[in-house]
């Protein structure tokens, strides 16, 4: 079955000696399993049943790693709130999410006391009776938001069966094929993206998918993260470009870590950086509405023509996912709007028919950027669509100008 508790499940069976730690202290996935067993009792003596829609507040912890497998396992929909968005809308992806629980950490108090439904801090978590964390593969299962860059954000329901989908075919892209930020059983995941984006690209699932040793640690710190790779304790992490710069500035040696990164463009002198301190990297492309859609791999193509230079701007599709241009008159032959399909896809946005007629189209997903497809079969991201100028009947992706700038500066 294509469920999130049956990951657990098998990891708790086949890797006996992988753990989920904060740093300081650690479970078994054994141990994480019989606990979400029981935080599952205590939420269903608290109401939540199925359909509930729980909404959680948390940094990455042990704790929410548990919650995962607890609240989707008892048929519950789990909505890790997205902090990163303004206060008064994420009160709006409460509403919209129909969240009526709130599970919330210390540094969220405030928003617990604006919440009008019941909150429960995660040190009051009650446990009881074990429950049997069972359930259909069609079942809702995780409810996630949009950034909210343009509009309100947008929220998307996906089922187990999209969810570990979307998972697992991140964690075949970097196990099957020869990329840089390769995975292995062997590593220990050190997830820096938070929960609330896409579950940290979906680490919690990967990590016991994998038989991984699991670091959960809180809020993205840099100088915690460079300890435990100086120490060997971490050996793999994904973070966006800005805290790849961070994590740079401390003075621990990363000699040797992998990183998984995307979110915005990578720069040539981030790239020069990871080099200089002996980091491997690979890019990754995706996004709420239809999770990771590609991530970079040594094609020959790569090797060929510019190695890590080639890596920073072009990505590859993962397994069964499938890319097309639909071009537009004054675009270059090989460019286009980027559409996307995969097994994984949602229906479309949650309770939102007009936006997902904009935007879920026979099949296919309208990303909203502009590319252009590699002779390897790679997706080169040039701009947004709304960002890209028209001049003379032709598209100007706006990158290419800052590009051109850039190296007419002195």
């Amino acid at each position: 079955m294509h469920t999130i508790p049956s990951v657990l499940d098998r990891a708790r069976t086949l890797f006996h000696n992988s753990t989920v730690s904060d740093g300081a202290s650690e479970t078994t996935y054994e141990q994480a399993y019989e606990n979400a067993q029981r935080l599952a009792g205590g939420l269903a003596d608290r109401g939540v049943d199925a359909g509930t829609v729980v909404a959680v507040a948390d940094w990455n912890t042990p704790k929410f790693f548990e919650l995962l497998y607890a609240i989707t396992g008892m048929e519950a929909i789990i909505y890790p709130v997205n902090l990163n968005l303004p206060p008064e809308q994420i009160g709006y992806t409460l509403e919209k999410s129909d969240s009526t629980h709130l599970i919330y950490s210390d540094d969220f108090e405030a928003l617990a006391q604006q919440f009008p439904g019941e909150t429960l801090h995660t040190d009051d978590l009650e446990e009881s009776d074990p429950v049997t964390l069972d359930v259909e593969e069609d079942t809702p299962a995780v409810m996630l938001f949009t950034s909210g860059t343009t509009g309100k954000p947008k929220p998307v329901r996906y089922t187990h069966e999209q969810f570990i989908h979307g998972g697992v075919s991140i964690a075949h892209q970097l196990t099957e094929y020869d990329t840089p930020a390769s995975l292995s059983g062997e590593d220990t995941l050190l997830p820096s993206i938070p929960m609330f984006h896409l579950l940290a690209w979906g680490s919690p699932v990967i990590a016991p998918y994998l038989g991984a040793d699991l670091l959960m640690t809180g809020q993205y710190d840099p100088e915690t993260v460079g300890s435990l790779v100086e120490d060997g304790e971490a050996t793999w992490t994904n973070m966006v470009p800005t805290m790849a710069r961070q994590l740079l500035e401390t003075d621990h040696s990363l000699d040797g870590l992998k990183v998984l990164t995307g979110g915005s463009t990578i720069q040539r002198d981030l790239v020069s950086q990871f080099r200089e301190h002996d980091i491997e990297f690979s890019t990754i492309y995706g996004g709420t509405d239809m999770l990771a859609a590609s991530i970079s791999i040594w094609s020959d193509e790569a090797r060929d023509e510019g190695g890590y230079e080639y890596l920073r701007r072009v990505t590859h599709p993962v397994p069964f996912g499938e890319f097309q241009l639909v071009h537009r008159e004054g675009m270059e032959d090989d460019m286009g709007e980027i559409q996307f399909r995969a097994p994984w896809l949602p229906d479309g946005y949650y309770k939102l028919p007009e936006k997902t007629a904009d935007a879920f189209v026979d099949g296919w997903f309208n990303t909203g950027d502009i590319g252009r497809r590699m002779p390897d079969g790679g997706i080169r991201i040039l701009d947004r669509v709304d960002d890209t100028i028209k001049s003379g009947g032709e598209w100007i992706p706006s990158s290419i100008l800052e590009s051109i700038i850039g190296t007419c500066l002195p």
